[in-house]
């Protein structure tokens, strides 16, 4: 999973040491232009899309005391604490805007950490924190909220053991959390309000999900909506930038971002973060969302092998007093669905991507929203890519491969089971959903670039609000999409006439209905794109491929090459 940036390092070491060995008076040829994986190297490496120049150059805290090296979670909470901003706001009447000074018993507002270097593999479970860490100020546990319920709700030996932790980064800006190895957290999620200027680079997320099953007591089962367990939410912050990151499945998203302007509610002016001027936008580049792995010493099948273990137990057992904790699973399997059927089609994919734009948010912000994903691979994505209620959504050079759940997805169909679980309890679901952009209150997504697969109804809008809010629109330029393994590939533009791209909801999602969300309507940037053709290889390439690798180049502390 993870990869190797020496190829690229040694190209561009290569490329500098040619260059550099001419004088003015070698007779040789001048030397040949950088190699086009060279340049698109640099130009990737670099922020991009939404925050191109709106991101720091950490190299400048390299060998200073803002330079953090961490081994544990505990370490990894101390440096966050350190890296806040201590600060109050003062209220400017000339200028009608707060300024920001340092809070009493502060020489300065500014953090004392600007950089966090992640040395090795971390399990950040709340239960396996120290007490200093829990009372930190900087950590909840995710898996209280729903403590009444936790009778009638499984849950794993995994998640009993390790738990499962928010990390909130809060009021903070400047401020690089990184490996040079590619390093694993598990178990924990962050927070992000109020803060500005964040990056995570070169970090693989895993381990936020578990089966969701109970006894009859329970509701909802299988829409996975009791936790809001995602690796990130991001909320009143100016930018933000994820890049070079693995995921792997989480229980509710893996992204959320709402609430995008820090005035958007009276009285909230206090959370800005320190230095902001309202201005704001998430870029995700060069990541892996891989959703879950069948790998049989991987904690998802052996989450699900315990389960099938059990259910066979208990169809071997003549105890009448036995009771099932799964019996969602259960029903499936009494009605001839198979193990592999519910790992493939159920377990593996991940069933909500991206929520950009909260429901409860005031409209007018929503539109505020700007999130771009550039040079991404997903695979196994049932929904939200992305969800998007308001702003400006823009993916380019994206692959998108969900034919893996689409073949499963079909046989699951094919045997009911959303009737199947609906017949132990009425409010139990098995959606079994494959939707790819979701549009509406005013937002506009943009792909170009991309490839789509396994994927059903690939844009669609499901938002409920009055006329003039629901609209959204899309606009796809030079896109492949394949719904099923047995449909043509279909290559073209949404302006195409009678294109391939199917749409769910076209008096609601047009292309008539895109707009930029700008101050002078125009599009904000221009991206580098790569051939369709050697888009899949480009991405998993060795050197500079999606994901987090095990040796990183020292200058993944620069924002620009």
């Amino acid at each position: 999973m993870r990869k190797f940036f020496a190829t690229a390092f040694a190209l561009i070491l290569a490329t500098t040491a040619f260059c550099g060995c001419l004088s003015d008076n070698d007779e040789t040829d001048p030397p040949e232009a950088p190699a086009p994986e060279v340049v698109h190297l640099n130009t990737n490496l670099s922020a991009d899309g939404y925050v191109r120049d709106k991101i720091g150059d950490f190299s400048v805290y390299d060998n200073t005391e803002a330079y953090r090296v961490v081994t544990t979670a505990d370490e990894l909470i101390q440096a966050i604490v350190d890296a806040k901003y201590h600060y109050t706001n003062v209220w400017n009447n000339e200028t009608g805007t707060y300024t920001q000074e340092p809070a009493a018993g502060y020489a300065t507002a500014e953090g004392s950490v600007h950089v966090i270097e992640i040395a090795n593999d971390l399990n950040l479970g709340y239960l396996t924190l120290s007490a200093a860490a829990k009372s930190s100020g900087v950590v909840d546990n995710f898996a209280t909220k729903l403590s009444a319920l936790s009778p009638y709700l499984y849950t794993s030996d995994i998640v009993a053991e390790n738990g499962t932790s928010q990390i909130k980064i809060e009021n903070t800006s400047d401020l690089l959390i990184y490996s040079k190895n590619g390093a694993k957290l598990t178990h924990g999620g962050f927070k992000l309000t109020s803060d500005n200027n964040i990056v995570f680079r070169n970090l693989e997320f895993d381990e936020m999900w578990q089966w969701e099953d109970g006894n009859t007591t329970a509701s909802k089962i299988g829409d996975y909506d009791w936790y809001g367990w995602a690796y990130f939410k991001i909320a009143f912050c100016g930018y933000i930038w994820i890049d070079h990151c693995t995921f792997g499945k989480s229980y509710d998203g893996q992204i959320d971002v709402s609430n995008p302007e820090y005035t958007a509610n009276a009285g909230v002016a206090f959370r800005a973060p320190y230095g902001a001027d309202g201005a704001c936008a998430v870029h995700i580049s060069w990541c892996n969302f891989t959703a879950g792995s069948d790998d049989e010493d991987g904690y998802i099948y052996k989450m699900m092998a315990a389960i099938e273990n059990e259910y066979q137990a208990y169809k071997a057992s003549a105890d009448p007093d036995y009771v099932s904790q799964h019996a969602y699973y259960d029903k499936l399997r009494d009605s001839g669905v198979t193990f592999e059927e519910i790992l493939y089609g159920l377990a593996i994919p991940q069933k909500k991507g991206f929520l950009c734009g909260d429901s409860g948010d005031p409209y007018d912000y929503n539109l505020k929203l700007q999130i771009s994903f550039a040079n991404c691979n997903f695979k196994n994505l049932e929904d939200r890519l992305p969800k998007l209620r308001g702003g400006n959504a823009y993916m380019y050079n994206c692959v998108v491969d969900n034919s893996e759940y689409y073949g499963y997805r079909t046989v699951l169909r094919s045997k009911n089971a959303a009737s199947l679980v609906a017949a132990v309890k009425s409010d139990w679901k098995c959606a079994l959903v494959s939707q790819g952009i979701v549009c509406g209150n005013g937002g506009s997504v943009k792909a170009e670039n991309c490839i789509y697969r396994g994927v059903e109804y690939l844009l669609k809008n499901n938002d409920t609000n009055s006329a003039d809010k629901v609209k959204g629109g899309y606009q796809l330029v030079n896109c492949s999409y394949q719904k099923g393994a047995d449909d043509a590939v279909y290559i073209g533009s949404s302006v195409d006439t009678d294109n391939k791209f199917i749409n769910d909801t076209p008096a609601k999602l047009k292309t008539e209905y895109f707009s930029w969300h700008t101050s002078d309507g125009k599009q904000p940037f221009t991206p580098s794109v790569t051939p369709l053709d050697g888009l899949e290889a480009f991405l998993a390439g060795a050197g500079y491929g999606a994901g987090a690798h095990s040796a990183a180049m020292v200058n993944l502390l620069k924002s620009k090459y």
